[in-house]
C-alpha cells in the first residue's frame, strides 16, 4: 500500500508584468499588492487532484520598474 509524503519544494520565478500607473512608485506599489494578494505557485491541471499544496514559505520582491515597450 503507499504511503503519503510531504515533500518540500522552494519555486523560484521571475517574470514581468506590464501595468498602466502615473509614476514609476505607483506602478510598484500595483504590483507589490497584487502579487501579496494574489501570487502563487500554480501546478498544472494536469496533476491529479489528491495531491494537495499547502505554501509555507513565499519569497519575493519588485526587482525593477523600466518605463516603456519591450
Amino acid at each position: 500500500m503507499s504511503k503519503e509524503y510531504r515533500v518540500g519544494v522552494h519555486f523560484e520565478e521571475g517574470f514581468v508584468v506590464r501595468v498602466k500607473a502615473n509614476s514609476k512608485e505607483q506602478a510598484s506599489k500595483k504590483i507589490f499588492d497584487m502579487v501579496d494578494k494574489y501570487g502563487a505557485c500554480t501546478i498544472s491541471d494536469e496533476v491529479p487532484k489528491y495531491h494537495d499544496k499547502d505554501v509555507v514559505h513565499r519569497d519575493w520582491q519588485i526587482t525593477d520598474v523600466l518605463e516603456g515597450e519591450r
